[in-house]
């Protein structure tokens, strides 16, 4: 799976992604439903989102204020926590990927750090902001990569495909490192191997 040579069979398609995308956003919209919800009830339960602007208590102000800076702080913290966590954990993949059987590497190959999981989710507006093309790129790219993946040096891959390749990586580091070759002393000795 290295970048010289390789065919593309191992690295996660668009349609792939697309749906991993989808599963992920849900779960994101959920938990934002549940943490802005629960304010929004309140608010209809005071009756604040009821009122007029000149019918506003200080303590209504002071509830809008409160539920704005928790909206704001939710939309930014929620999906940059879960996309970032998700992918710099023990899994490389948020609960979508995981789904779908793909992961988030390095140019390495390597599990990501928190760093480059949190570079290349804000890294996903750029994507966004070109009227989503860099999403789209990973349907053309070589490697499948989007823009946001080419940002912050990562791919996106088929976790059974890794595996495989982690694998063999192991095992030709550990034949890197046996000990002196010794099938001619026996040879010499052994009548079996004449």
């Amino acid at each position: 799976m290295n970048e010289a040579g390789t065919s593309s069979h191992g690295y996660a398609g668009f349609w792939k992604r697309t749906a991993a995308t989808l599963i992920d956003g849900f779960i994101v919209g959920f938990v934002l439903l549940i943490l802005l919800g629960i304010p929004t009830i309140i608010g209809f339960v005071n009756g604040t989102w009821m009122k007029n602007e000149n019918e506003y208590t200080t303590g209504d102000i002071t509830f809008l204020i409160v539920f704005y800076i928790l909206y704001v702080i939710a939309e930014l913290v929620v999906p940059w926590l879960y996309f970032s966590l998700f992918e710099k954990s023990k899994y490389h993949a948020t609960p979508g990927k995981m789904a779908l059987g793909i992961i988030v590497v390095d140019r390495y190959f390597q599990p990501i750090r928190f760093g480059r999981a949190t570079g290349r989710f804000w890294a996903k507006n750029l994507s966004y902001m070109i009227l989503c093309i860099g999403y789209m790129m990973a349907g053309w790219t070589q490697y499948k990569q989007a823009l946001h993946d080419m940002v912050a040096s990562t791919y996106v891959v088929n976790k059974k495909d890794w595996e495989q390749y982690m694998y063999m990586q192991q095992q030709q580091q550990a034949a890197s490192w046996n000990q002196p070759e010794m099938s001619s002393y026996l040879q010499k000795d052994q009548p079996e191997f004449r």
